[in-house]
């Protein structure tokens, strides 16, 4: 969806603040002066990033969340956080501001606590139950609400950037080990959640005004160093559409076939090693149905070394594809689906930034106790499809719910029956 006038959305959001004031709801709202972002540097050569993706949990979360979440932090010992949207479940029920609040304070204070520098960026989920009718926020300002709860961090360095579709559109630089020049760049880009109707749907994508900014900044950057483009990291949450070109598709039988999603959901795929050289392929990945020229502008740009991407929970696979790493990152949330947790970090080497090094670390690896009842860990999402959904969609959907448990308690009564 594209954004509004910021003129106006701005004006209300004062109006909005003011009014704020004078109730009990939370404000996060704080000055840009106290969020200003420190420089991030090279140490002895390298520069460790620890990506955290698809938390998707609540101001009351699921233990082994908040118990991933630390693990992984302590064992990577990271130089800087990535997270790579649906930082928190967004709906939950009864949701507020309060409660969307804590939520954040539960990712950002286990990253604030240990002095460790962190950005982001939003997915699809992180901002729904603040648009609900109680909450009446919009999109944008559901967001830019999210980020202000962010911001009151000290280590946060995410910022809101440019005028432009989306919330959170911005690049930190690196700076070489001696702390005197910028050596790399990480990008964070708002995927949006859905593309409109009018548009033909399906999941979000990187609108042409945010790639040219991309494009302008990417110019920016490569003229003050000396006319050669700054290696580059890029992080968003939905993939785009070039993922699948790294993927055989096969027919259905095949082991290990996967469903493609959206306009691919009548085909199936496995992973081609030819591109595919860590993780694994194990659900279709979501981009955007209609392919919007993201990727031929980093090809074009020649900055980008490697994309990564959250939004498909249980993919961790990495592929190269016209030169550029496309990495999936594991959901780290035991709130929505998934049977597959975990983090990825990524080893930037001063000596050669062309290329990094990265690594997978699932919460078997982390976490001392299994999970056993994933329906239990997992009992979120049951509420959110069952319950949000529903009501989302209306009195449609809440009669094909009970029409399904009707049929189901039927065969129940037939199987009594035929005892």
């Amino acid at each position: 969806m594209l954004r509004k006038s910021k003129k106006k959305n701005k004006l209300f959001a004062l109006f909005m603040a003011a009014a704020m004031t004078l109730t009990a709801a939370p404000q996060c709202v704080i000055p840009a002066a106290d969020y200003a972002k420190a420089p991030l540097q090279f140490k002895n050569g390298k520069f460790k990033i620890l990506i955290l993706s698809d938390i998707q949990d609540t101001n009351t979360p699921q233990k082994e969340t908040v118990d991933l979440i630390n693990a992984a932090i302590d064992a990577a010992d990271p130089d800087f956080i990535a997270l790579t949207g649906d930082n928190i479940a967004g709906w939950w029920k009864n949701v507020d501001q309060a409660q969307t609040e804590k939520a954040v304070d539960i990712v950002a204070k286990a990253i604030d606590d240990r002095g460790i520098p962190f950005a982001l960026v939003f997915g699809n989920h992180d901002h729904e139950g603040l648009t609900d009718e109680k909450n009446g926020m919009t999109e944008e300002e559901a967001k830019e609400f999210i980020l202000s709860c962010f911001q009151k961090y000290e280590t946060c360095l995410a910022v809101e950037g440019e005028e432009m579709t989306g919330v959170g559109n911005y690049n930190l630089p690196i700076k070489d080990s001696a702390g005197e020049k910028d050596i790399f760049n990480l990008w964070f880009m708002d995927s949006n959640p859905y593309t409109p109707e009018e548009e033909g749907g399906g999941y979000g994508y990187v609108h042409e005004d945010q790639i040219q900014w991309y494009r302008k900044t990417s110019d920016a950057l490569k003229e003050a160093n000396g006319g050669v483009p700054v290696p580059s990291l890029l992080f968003q949450h939905i993939a785009v559409p070039e993922v699948y070109e790294m993927f055989n598709e096969v027919p259905k039988s095949t082991k290990g076939a996967v469903r493609g999603h959206g306009s691919r959901n009548d085909k199936y795929y496995v992973a081609n090693p030819d591109y595919i050289y860590q993780g694994s392929l194990n659900e279709g990945p979501c981009p955007p149905d209609v392919n919007h020229g993201q990727f031929d502008s980093w090809v074009e740009q020649e900055d980008i070394v490697g994309a990564f991407f959250g939004h498909d929970h249980v993919n961790d696979f990495a592929g190269e594809y016209q030169g550029i790493k496309l990495v999936a990152v594991p959901g780290v949330g035991f709130y929505s689906y998934g049977n597959h947790h975990g983090v990825r970090t990524i080893t930037l080497n001063e000596a050669d930034l062309t290329d990094f090094e990265s690594e997978i670390l699932l919460f078997d690896d982390l976490v001392d106790y299994k999970v056993t009842n994933i329906y239990k860990a997992n009992h979120g999402y049951y509420e959110y499809k069952h319950v949000f959904l529903p009501a989302l969609f209306g009195s449609i959907a809440g009669l094909a719910a009970v029409g399904a448990s009707a049929v189901l308690l039927g065969r129940a009564v037939k199987k009594r029956k035929r005892k």
